[in-house]
């Protein structure tokens, strides 16, 4: 197991990625190349640059990610800044989820859902609908390309109709709070398919991974979507900054760190 930065080690991480003067010894340059946080040159590696962003204040986080960060003041939060997001967005047309990674997890599901349940370990449609999307990627890893093409020819009936059908279950609802039908039609329509089989085929190089850290609030307005992580007063975490640098290609329309200040 790799050890952690030391603390010199870390200054430097920051310093390079802020383009500063860097006055360190040659220890701890050959620690961090060890760590495989900097290469022989003294540049950032991939983890290095991942590990400097970490440890940077949320708008500098957003800055080098290439994300927009937003202030919104005098939403009354409380403990459930999340929701209270969504419940804002709601009120200005956009529809979707607050639920971290459920609309797209569930679209996903809902889309090869017919596929899902024929291959399903058990022939069960009952756990196909049930089962963890995450799960299902990683179990059928073997059938990623018939998944991904009945992601491609799903259209927008089908995957309400499926999704209808796998929102039945009270764990979903449970696990996946707020959907309706109605707004999984519109992410599917707004996404398209073929956007949709895009974010399916980077999940599926790491389903678990990328199930973490995914925006809090999944949403569209009917034209353009809206992808947000929710922050209070914390910063964006490793699985965060991973998913988002992942997928940021992916994701159409409008993807935005929101702070909410009381």
């Amino acid at each position: 197991m790799t050890r952690p930065p030391t603390p010199e080690m870390k200054q430097v991480l920051l310093d390079i990625i802020r383009s500063n003067a860097i006055s360190a010894k040659a220890n701890t340059i050959t620690g961090l190349v060890k760590r495989g946080l900097v290469d022989s040159t003294g540049a950032l590696t991939h983890s290095g640059w991942k590990q400097a962003i970490m440890m940077l204040p949320l708008a500098e986080q957003c800055h080098h990610l290439g994300i927009t960060h937003e202030k919104l003041h005098g939403l009354n939060f409380q403990k459930a800044p999340e929701l209270t997001s969504w419940q804002h967005f709601s009120s200005f047309g956009y529809a979707g989820g607050y639920c971290e990674g459920g609309p797209i997890l569930l679209l996903i599901r809902s889309a090869a859902l017919n596929v899902l349940t024929r291959l399903n370990t058990f022939g069960s449609r009952q756990d196909a609908c049930t089962r963890f999307t995450e799960a299902q990627l990683i179990i059928l890893h073997e059938h990623s390309d018939l998944i991904l093409s009945a992601i491609r020819s799903a259209d927008s009936q089908q995957v309400v109709r499926h999704f209808s059908e796998i929102y039945s279950s009270l764990m979903v609802q449970e696990w996946y709070p707020g959907l309706t039908p109605s707004a999984i039609g519109s992410l599917f329509d707004t996404l398209g398919a073929e956007g949709l089989a895009q974010i399916t085929s980077a999940i599926m190089e790491d389903p678990y991974l990328y199930r973490a850290g995914w925006p809090d609030l999944t949403m569209t307005n009917g034209s353009e979507m809206l992808w947000a992580e929710v922050k209070t007063t914390d910063r964006l975490h490793m699985s965060q900054i991973t998913t988002l640098h992942r997928m940021k290609p992916l994701l159409s329309g409008n993807i935005r760190v929101i702070q909410l200040v009381a």
